[in-house]
Formats: structure tokens, sequence, C-alpha cells
């Protein structure tokens, strides 16, 4: 249900930029932050960043398959980075830098098929990152509540 809750968030916010403004990747941001957050949900996770890209991708840019490939790729390489790191050195600072360097091929895609070239790469990807920083601190905030919580 979160899957399809953050889809529908980031399509309703990308209808009201109406090509003004880059949307970050909340959809993105959700699989990363439930992959690492809830790791025995690998495969479903993975299914659901599948389809959720060829829905984006139907929905949006005509090609299919793009969005699925880098939200499916992205999602392996920070699973597998996040597990080849010992428990003990999983700290809150390494989860928050995963879910913002997760949005990054994305999101630099994204820019540069937008049409933004010179000066206006750099401020178009300066403001989807004033966007999608707040989020990464309230994931981070939930992933230390829930060590908090653990620890007890």
């Amino acid at each position: 249900m979160i899957y399809l809750l953050s889809w529908y968030a980031q399509d309703f916010l990308w209808v009201l930029g109406a090509g003004k403004v880059l949307i970050p990747e909340i959809f993105l941001l959700a699989l990363v932050f439930l992959s690492l957050f809830r790791s025995e949900d690998g495969v479903r996770i993975l299914w659901a960043a599948f389809f959720g890209g060829v829905l984006w991708d139907l929905r949006w840019t005509g090609f299919p398959g793009v969005s699925s490939l880098f939200y499916v790729s992205t999602l392996m390489f920070v699973r597998w980075v996040w597990h080849s790191i010992p428990v003990s050195g999983r700290t809150i600072s390494l989860f928050g830098f995963l879910l913002w360097s997760a949005n990054m091929p994305v999101a630099l895609g994204r820019i540069f098929l937008w049409g933004a070239r010179g000066i206006g790469l750099w401020q178009a990807y300066l403001l989807q990152q004033s966007h999608i920083v707040p989020l990464v601190l309230l994931a981070c905030a939930a992933y230390a509540w829930r060590l908090k919580k653990q620890d007890v």
C-alpha cells in the first residue's frame, strides 16, 4: 500500500509542478527506505520498483522500462552496499547518505532529459535536492527512532 501511495504522491506533485519544477523521486525514496528499513521484503520491493517504473514510463515519458531500469538497479546497488556493511557500521548518517545517493542517478537523468543545460542544469539540480533533503532527514529520524526502540 505504501508503494502505491508514494507513487501517487509523486505523480500528483508532478502534475502540480506542470513541467516548471522537477519533483524529487518520492517513490524511489520510499522503496529504498523500506528496503533498508525492512530487509526481509527485498524481492517484493524489487517487483514494486519494476512495476512502478513501468507505470511511470507509461504515464509520462513514453519509453517503458527506463525508469524501471534506474529504480531496480539503484535499489539493488543500495541493498548490496547496505548488507555488505556489518550491523555495527550501519549508522544513521550512512542510512541518510544511501537514501540521498540513491536519488542521484535518477535525478541527473531526469534533469538531463528535461532539457536543462549549462547553469540551468545546476539550478534544476539544487532545486530538486532542496525538495529531497527534508524527506531524507525525516527518513533518518524514523531510522534513528527504530534503532532506539530496538536497543531498549
